[in-house]
């Protein structure tokens, strides 16, 4: 874990089937909606860590974001794997480090998006 690194959230909702931004998250807690406490223990929400990293458009990058590195056409899911953050291969449980590279973008995650781990699927592509 990178030391100083910004620690937040986003949740998926399995009941609504929404993704909760961080911000959504504390707009909620201020207006005692729910408490960031509640949501970690409920299990209708799928927790999403922050890796403190962004993608080459400046877009925070979630655990379960899926990635795409240009010029390729497979795409790889962001875990946590013991020590850090790794890359998981669809359809596969080998991972492999994080080698960070500007030429990378989030094109969904594994909650909206689960067509873009189907293989041969051309989504990844667009």
């Amino acid at each position: 874990m990178q030391a100083g690194r910004e620690i937040k959230f986003q949740v998926y909702d399995q009941e609504s089937k929404e993704m909760w931004s961080w911000e959504d998250i504390i707009e909620a807690e201020s207006a005692m909606f729910i408490t960031l406490l509640d949501i970690l223990r409920h299990d209708q929400f799928i927790k999403r860590q922050y890796t403190g990293l962004r993608d080459k458009n400046g877009k925070e990058i979630y655990e379960g974001d899926v990635w795409l590195l240009q010029g390729s056409d497979t795409p790889r899911v962001i875990v946590w794997h013991r020590y850090g953050w790794w890359f998981q291969y669809p359809g596969s449980a080998v991972t492999k480090p994080v080698e960070w590279t500007e030429d990378g973008e989030i094109i969904g995650n594994i909650y909206e998006n689960p067509e873009l781990l189907e293989v041969g699927n051309d989504a990844s592509r667009t």
